[in-house]
């Protein structure tokens, strides 16, 4: 059993929210366990008797309400106190990665290093407190200071690989897209959709087929034809996705048949595949598979519906082209759901099963009480992707996006958002993804707000269809990749002819 002591400026909090509680084991695996706020004291219970970390909602004002987690540690029956076990796993964390970043030390790590020294003096404070209440806000302070630290390191280290990758060269020209749900009207949106470089066509199997064998393909025929009339290449799909409000209702009955399942599956599949086969780009073969939303599938289940998705994609048309989309990257939902497995190990256990796949899609969608969605700062963003170096395969962040206002119980980044942080968010993420080398693209979750439906306020586009300056960010940014971001220098030995010859024909007599 673990324990944490929890404080307010008061005294021990009898009333603070659990939000996205969960155990952590060895390499942020998570594993088993139960939770509990009981009587000032977060009570853990994992199933297993190993060294196990807590990761939880956490409000660090003024640097956001992040998922946060302490280090691995041995249980006992004495507790810990939970704000300075949450500084020391941050204090290392910007350890570990200035270590890997080539930046840990005052010349490199530049102001992200004298916070984090501020940081560290803090904690050593908060360590040799004997008062519990003064001890945990000296260790709240040293949080804080290691978040802003870490934080500042990750964009540095981004900002200093950006310029390396495209310092020299220009950025592809489908660097920035944007995800349409088909819904929406493309006749008032479709003109924002085709100023980006791709689009990604939804085929929600609800919307498709709402009952048995009646299928709808009106909205998707609208936006495929605007994406085709604007060669923009189109990411159709995703296929497969058991994720709430994607599986049609009358699946219900035949939720406990795996082999019904398929055979239903296939048929809305083969329907999709055939239809659009001659104008899409990219198919998304499936979507958050791994995470078991919908159904508790065996691992042998998921990839045998991966290989289906995947042979009949490529049936469809010569040199037809795949991806596979992860989703809940952090891992959050995996001990709450039978069988589910992480985004790391699905992909694993694809590349040795020898599925080929020309891309891999990951979801990064943040700041909703739905579960996955917790909020994390760049430094949490940009380690997740780096775990992405030990696969060789090319990727896209799939549906990427923050709303633009607050949403009650759920985690915020740096302020409560509004379109400004929405901003500011996207600015920051997409310095972060694409200066990893591997990612080739990047897509917005939402081209316009939807109200009414899940994450209805994280469209680029407001109600009225008025662009938000998110929306203006990403297409700045997009426009400033399709230059070098470095002017290239001027040949030396070529400036010194050339100045040479200017200098004779200065002095040189008339005719």
């Amino acid at each position: 059993m673990l324990q944490f002591l929890i404080h307010d400026p008061k005294g021990p909090s009898r009333e603070r929210p659990l939000m996205r509680a969960h155990l952590l084991g060895r390499d942020d695996q998570p594993v088993a366990g139960t939770v509990e706020l009981i009587e000032g004291r977060l009570v853990c219970r994992p199933e297993e008797g190993t060294a196990t970390a807590l990761c939880l909602e956490f409000d660090a004002e003024p640097v956001g309400c992040l998922m946060l987690q302490t280090c691995l540690l041995p249980q006992r029956d004495e507790p810990y106190l939970l704000n300075l076990e949450l500084a020391r796993h941050r204090i290392s964390r910007y350890i570990a990665k200035g270590e890997e970043w080539l930046l840990f030390d005052p010349a490199s790590g530049g102001d992200s290093f004298k916070i984090w020294e501020r940081a560290r003096t803090l904690f050593v404070q908060a360590m040799n407190e004997p008062n519990a209440l003064v001890a945990e806000g000296k260790a709240r302070e040293s949080l804080v200071a290691a978040i802003e630290a870490s934080e500042r390191l990750a964009m540095m280290q981004a900002e200093g690989a950006l310029q390396r990758r495209y310092g020299q060269r220009k950025a592809s020209s489908t660097v920035i897209g944007v995800r349409v749900d088909p819904r929406l009207d493309p006749a008032k949106t479709g003109g924002a959709a085709k100023e980006f470089d791709v689009v990604a066509v939804e085929t929600r199997w609800s919307e498709i087929e709402p009952e048995p064998g009646k299928f709808r393909f009106d909205a998707v025929d609208r936006w495929m034809a605007l994406a085709a009339q604007h060669k923009r290449p189109i990411v159709a799909g995703p296929l497969l996705c058991f994720d709430p409000g994607w599986v049609p209702s009358w699946m219900e009955k035949l939720k406990g048949d795996y082999k019904a399942i398929v055979d239903r599956s296939y048929i809305f599949m083969e329907q999709v595949v055939h239809r659009y086969r001659a104008v899409a780009t990219l198919w998304n073969l499936c979507s958050g598979l791994h995470t078991n939303a919908w159904y508790a599938f065996s691992d042998s289940e998921r990839i045998d519906l991966t290989r289906r998705a995947a042979l009949l994609a490529r049936q469809s048309r010569r040199g037809a082209r795949t991806l596979v989309e992860l989703g809940d990257p952090f891992g959050e939902t995996i001990s709450d759901r039978k069988r589910s497995i992480t985004a790391w190990t699905f992909l694993e256990r694809l590349m040795q099963e020898g599925i080929h796949l020309d891309a891999v899609g990951m979801q990064m969608r943040m700041g909703d009480r739905a579960a996955g969605y917790g909020v994390r700062d760049m430094l949490q963003v940009s380690a997740a992707l780096d775990r992405f170096m030990g696969f060789e395969c090319k990727v896209m962040l799939s549906a990427v996006g923050v709303p633009s206002e607050p949403v009650k119980g759920a985690g915020w980044w740096r302020r409560a958002w509004s379109p400004a942080m929405q901003e500011a968010w996207a600015s920051s993420l997409v310095t972060v993804a694409l200066s990893k080398p591997f990612v080739e693209t990047l897509v917005w979750e939402r081209l316009g707000d939807t109200p009414g439906t899940e994450r209805g306020a994280c469209g680029l586009l407001d109600a009225a269809n008025v662009p938000k300056p998110a929306a203006k960010k990403l297409l700045a940014i997009r426009n400033r990749l399709q230059k070098p971001l470095l002017a290239p220098k001027p040949d030396a030995r070529k400036a010194s002819e050339v100045e040479a010859n200017d200098e004779t024909a200065a002095g040189s007599p008339p005719a």
